[in-house]
């Protein structure tokens, strides 16, 4: 069985996640001063050329659905906000190798970010784009499930497949916990503000009582549409309920949601080349 300190003895051990990539050290250590501004953190992004372009390519691609396109850093730091490019810094590592070694998951994660995007815009958040890199990485825990301890992945597949449920339920069956809470624990580990990693780690066990529950709301709702419009997916991968709550809390009806889903079929998802 797995808890949080096994977690974090694992990240701190292996070099493939070896706690942050280098570029988000500087990152982390102006998070926690006073001073640091837009401009130094463009500044530090600039020193690395691959994490400069990838901004830029996340930025300027379909994802946000930009008229004009971004041609500097900071101009892009500007439009994503603080927490989503620290947290593309910090998970650019994973998304590299998910990209690799996941495509499906991969898929998955991009469908998840769009769909929260719109889903907060629509819920009048005022951070849209801060949201979406949630969602683009809500699900890295199940990377770290496959890298770190594959054999026992297999095994949690397969449970899903003869039980029929949810990836997340055979998890916590076969480890006590599930991909989301290695994930909001690893998001700790990575500083992340308390509003993101709540998001992540309870995005499959949403709670309206919790003090960031309508951000969890939306990643929870956007992760279950994003699988239950995946026709690609693969065909055993059961669909998690929907919480009715956290539909309230976003402010949709019923019939809201029957426009959501076919607002969210008729999408057109353009992957973000990292």
């Amino acid at each position: 069985m797995l808890d949080k300190e096994a977690v974090k003895k694992l990240l701190a051990s292996q070099k493939a996640f070896n706690s942050v990539p280098p570029i988000a050290a500087p990152i982390i250590a102006m998070a926690n001063r006073p001073d640091t501004s837009i401009k130094k953190l463009s500044a530090i992004i600039e020193k690395d050329k691959e994490l400069s372009a990838r901004l830029l390519k996340i930025v300027n691609s379909g994802f946000y659905g930009l008229k004009n396109k971004v041609e500097t850093v900071r101009h892009a730091v500007v439009l994503l906000g603080w927490n989503a490019t620290k947290m593309i810094a910090l998970g650019s590592s994973v998304l590299s190798r998910m990209c690799t070694t996941d495509r499906r998951l991969f898929n998955h994660s991009m469908r998840t970010a769009q769909i929260a995007r719109f889903l907060a815009t629509e819920a009048s958040f005022y951070k849209v784009e801060e949201i979406a890199v949630v969602g683009l990485l809500h699900d890295f825990g199940i990377m770290m499930f496959e890298l770190f301890y594959p054999e026992r992945y297999a095994k949690i597949r397969q449970f899903a497949i003869d039980q029929q449920v949810p990836i997340y339920i055979a998890e916590q069956e076969l480890t006590g916990v599930d991909h989301a809470d290695i994930g909001g624990w690893t998001l700790e580990e990575w500083n992340l503000p308390e509003n993101i990693t709540e998001s992540v780690a309870c995005h499959h066990s949403f709670d309206p009582t919790t003090y960031h529950a309508k951000k969890t709301a939306v990643i929870h709702v956007a992760d279950i549409l994003a699988l239950a419009t995946d026709y690609k997916g693969p065909s055993w991968e059961k669909v998690p309920e929907l919480s009715h709550s956290a539909l309230k809390i976003l402010g949709f009806s019923e019939s809201d949601l029957r426009d959501i889903l076919l607002t969210i079929m008729k999408m057109k998802y353009e992957p973000i080349i990292l």
